[in-house]
């Protein structure tokens, strides 16, 4: 610590500016020298939460955040800042002390805005929790900064048009706020320098209608937003190459120069598993077909054996890097063993594992379950990407569980050019869980004969 105290303090500036502001806060007990060189941050979070106290109400816990913040201000000596944000629940009652937090920001040339005047009660996981009354409208002084790079406004109004003066916005986040197809396509004509739309929570979002050639977008992310019916999501744009969507099972069209590249797919909220959601999701994947990248659900790892290629897609993907987000339960082991099947360039498999919701009533998925232990252990069809292309796995929350073992004890004993196996064992002590003894069964895989001589075994 001593060597990097003797640095100058332009520099030490330049460091704490790129930490949290939490953590910033925290280097004040490092050193005498470094006490209040966090004061001087240029990366400014004021969030409430911060002022968490169980034994004060919250009106008292409210008012010791705003005096914070107020002293803050005053006290600020610096002419720029960077980055600044605010998460300040109920913003109407405090609306002189919002002002003011803008008009500080906006004089320091901020770049980076984020307004977060979401109730902390709101739940995230439910897009039928939607929709809430908007806290706050955007100042009308903040559409005249015309350097802003990136904009984060949840449950906060605004003005597309205003957009327009909004001339090198490269980021923007929406959350919170009724956001119709006509809203989204003016927000891509406004700012044109647009590199990453970020869309959570919203509601009457029926489609998202992504078009233009001369977008400059790279980045799109629908989450959990609300709609009535079967949300549509439309891309016709030449530099689209990540998609992330959250939500109920929509349909896809998509038409981007180079295709996309990495797509992260999570249906977790779909209610009903059966054959045409099978189809659906094979269609979908047909039309999204990632490149590089692809991340999965435990509810696709479940339906998508019931389309019309139960065993993989046809054409096979090109992907080489994999992630799995699953329970492991029985009712999954088809969907693994597809995906293994649709990837035979894949390199890179991560599986996570997560709870998630299980369609075991008869008429939903999947027909007919598969013994983790024929499949992975006894009677293997060894899946070319494992032989030939398959260098690195990694397997988070792992707690021993048989399908668990099957799978990984699968990949060591048939993965020829497995290079890395990574067990990051579950942390877990609720509903009588032992991390000793997850991380015993996992070290039973040192002693497996391995198919690749390189093969290097890490266990946390």
């Amino acid at each position: 610590m001593d060597r990097l105290s003797s640095l100058p303090e332009p520099l030490l500036l330049i460091i704490i500016s790129l930490l949290s502001f939490k953590e910033a806060i925290r280097t004040s007990v490092l050193s005498t020298r470094w006490r209040h060189l966090w004061r001087s941050t240029a990366n400014i979070e004021f969030n409430e939460h911060f002022f968490v106290n169980v034994d004060a109400s919250r009106e008292i816990q409210r008012q010791l955040f705003i005096d914070f913040a107020q002293q803050w201000i005053a006290n600020y000596q610096e002419d720029n800042i960077d980055k600044f944000s605010l998460t300040f629940s109920h913003p109407r009652n405090s609306q002189v002390f919002v002002e003011n937090c803008l008009k500080f920001s906006l004089a320091r040339h901020v770049k980076h805005m984020g307004l977060d005047f979401s109730e902390p009660t709101w739940d995230l996981s439910d897009p039928g929790d939607n929709p809430h009354p908007v806290s706050f409208d955007l100042p009308s002084q903040v559409y005249s900064h015309h350097v802003l790079e990136s904009l984060t406004l949840s449950s906060c109004n605004f003005v597309v048009s205003e957009f327009k003066n909004f001339w090198f916005l490269k980021h923007l986040s929406l959350a919170w706020v009724e956001l119709r197809a006509a809203t989204v396509k003016a927000l891509l004509v406004n700012c044109g320098l647009l590199d990453s739309l970020n869309l959570k929570q919203c509601w009457n979002m029926n489609s998202v209608d992504v078009s233009g050639q001369d977008l400059k977008l790279t980045s799109l992310v629908v989450d959990r937003c609300m709609c009535s019916g079967y949300q549509r999501i439309s891309i016709e744009a030449p530099n689209v190459k990540y998609l992330r969507f959250a939500g109920f099972v929509p349909i896809f069209d998509v038409n981007t120069t180079a295709g996309l590249e990495e797509v992260d797919l999570d249906f977790d909220l779909a209610s009903t598993c059966d054959e045409d959601s099978g189809y659906l999701l094979y269609d979908l994947l047909c039309e999204v077909y990632p490149s590089r990248a692809l991340t999965v659900c435990s509810y696709t790892l479940q339906a998508i054996t019931m389309g019309p290629e139960p065993i993989g897609m046809e054409p096979p993907l090109s992907v080489t890097n994999l992630t799995l987000k699953t329970a492991m339960h029985y009712n999954e082991q088809k969907g693994i063993k597809f995906f293994l099947t649709s990837c035979p360039l894949l390199e890179t498999l991560t599986i996570d594992i997560r709870l998630g919701t299980i369609f075991l009533h008869e008429d939903e998925a999947p027909f007919h379950e598969l013994n983790p232990y024929d499949v992975w252990i006894e009677i293997p069809i060894v899946n070319s990407c494992i032989i030939r292309t398959l260098r690195e796995v990694e397997m988070k929350g792992f707690k021993g569980t048989q399908n668990e073992f099957y799978l990984l004890a699968y990949l060591v004993l048939h993965g020829r050019v497995l290079q890395k196996l990574t067990v990051v064992t579950s942390r877990e002590i609720s509903n009588h869980g032992n991390p000793a003894v997850y991380r015993s069964v996992a070290e039973k895989f040192y002693a497996l004969r391995r198919a690749s001589q390189h093969l290097q075994i890490t266990i946390f």
